[in-house]
């Protein structure tokens, strides 16, 4: 028996799995994959954590539940105040009462090995340092907290540079631009095994017919952007460039938003005074087939990532072969250095930053008015993505190998094992 212990924040796509009590996760791609690989072990446990309050899943926390089309059981956690809940003392309530549930779950369930996220950091250092029992962390990008923790010197961030510095069986961080080798090097105690590895993408679309083309043009250039709607993937500033190049061709311009976020009113107010909402269909809580329709009827695919831009949807948007317009490399923070290696200057359209509208603008217009330069970037994209994306079912495939090597305890044989796999 295997015993591994998955411990994950509740991503916005698994809180729809609880509701619907229905496995049908969104987001978090990586570890759902994993999950569902690793289910028909009937000797493995996953606890989702959550440490933000949601009414409709009030009535399941702190339960053990069984969805469908998943074969793993599933403990739901979720620590509240009954009255003041949103306030300082009531976040260090559900922190503690998070914590602790977990840890009362370790000593009667005995894992022989914790498989656990970021957002869960600071008991898998706990665990890795004085339960002895084996922990994977993986690491699904570098976030400015991560980096701040390096020279901050507030107690949250020693607290976090101390985890950091546990003594992990293993760190497996996602390639998607951020930097997160360089992060480690500095971050990580220094005989901690760890590697970063592209993401896998399913080519397969099956959808043939949708319903999704309802609000969608066919007559226009069309833009798609996907990702969270917040600040760190820059969708306000996706709008803004696209007005602009709406100015200089009037009714020949369609973009569509895939996603959801806290900034989605924001955006809808921006399209409103530019009297330009006809001009954008949004969508939210699409499945990959879904995604990959859309991409197949769009021109071009826009990513305005701040922290690095080889996310699952941008390589998703590679294997289709889309031309690509995505910032510059920011090398003083070692963000999309890997992306600048793995992606020539004939392949993609590169703009200054996350903030450069007119550059995206510029762009839009460019591929617009040029199709040869369009057809260019599609077939040069397409070509890198077929040497180096792989299948997510070998990807995950060589993730469940490197699961059992740790939990073999093989030093020896996990070093060698990262060591040759192919980036």
């Amino acid at each position: 028996m295997n015993k591994f212990l998955f411990i994950l924040r509740c991503y916005s796509g698994f809180e729809q799995s609880l509701i619907k009590k229905e496995w049908s996760p969104s987001g978090a791609t990586t570890i759902a994959k994993t999950i569902e690989y690793i289910q028909n072990d009937k000797s493995s446990n996953l606890i989702i954590v959550s440490n933000n309050f949601n009414s409709k899943l009030g009535y399941i926390r702190n339960r053990k539940l069984y969805l469908k089309k998943l074969n793993m059981p599933i403990h739901f956690i979720m620590g509240k105040l009954l009255f003041l809940s949103d306030t300082k003392l009531g976040k260090y309530y559900t922190f503690l009462y998070n914590n602790i549930a977990i840890l009362l779950y370790i000593l009667k369930y005995k894992p022989k090995l914790v498989y656990s996220d970021h957002a869960n950091i600071f008991i898998t250092a706990f665990i890795s340092r004085f339960l002895g029992i084996k922990t994977m962390v993986r690491l699904m990008g570098i976030k400015d907290d991560m980096r701040n923790s390096l020279i901050e010197t507030s107690f949250y961030y020693k607290l976090l540079r101390w985890s950091y510095r546990s003594p992990f069986s293993m760190v497996l961080a996602t390639q998607d631009g951020a930097g997160s080798e360089n992060w480690m090097k500095s971050a990580l105690k220094k005989n901690v095994p760890n590697i970063t590895i592209l993401n896998g993408v399913d080519q397969k679309n099956k959808l043939t017919n949708t319903k999704l083309l309802k609000n969608i043009p066919n007559n226009k250039f069309i833009a798609i952007f996907v990702g969270r709607l917040e600040h760190d993937k820059a969708p306000d500033k996706f709008i803004e460039s696209f007005l602009l190049a709406k100015k200089k061709l009037p009714n020949n311009l369609h973009i569509i938003i895939v996603g959801t976020g806290s900034m989605k009113e924001k955006l809808d107010l921006s399209l409103e005074k530019a009297n330009a909402t006809k001009d954008v269909t949004f969508f939210s809580n699409l499945n990959t087939d879904e995604i990959f329709f859309l991409l197949d009827k769009s021109d071009v695919y826009i990513s305005l990532n701040r922290y690095g831009n080889l996310s699952n949807t941008n390589i998703e948007a590679m294997t289709r072969g889309k031309a690509m317009i995505i910032p510059r490399s920011n090398r003083s923070k070692g963000i999309d250095i890997y992306t600048d290696s793995l992606i020539p200057r004939d392949s993609i359209i590169r703009i200054k930053d996350s903030d450069s509208i007119n550059d995206v603008a510029e762009a839009l217009i460019y591929l617009f008015n040029n199709e040869k330069a369009k057809i260019s970037l599609e077939k040069n994209i397409s070509n890198i993505s077929n040497q180096y994306i792989k299948s997510w079912d070998k990807r995950i495939a060589w993730e469940f190998k490197l699961l059992n090597i740790i939990n073999s305890g093989r030093q020896d044989k996990l070093r060698s094992f990262i060591e040759d796999v192919e980036l």
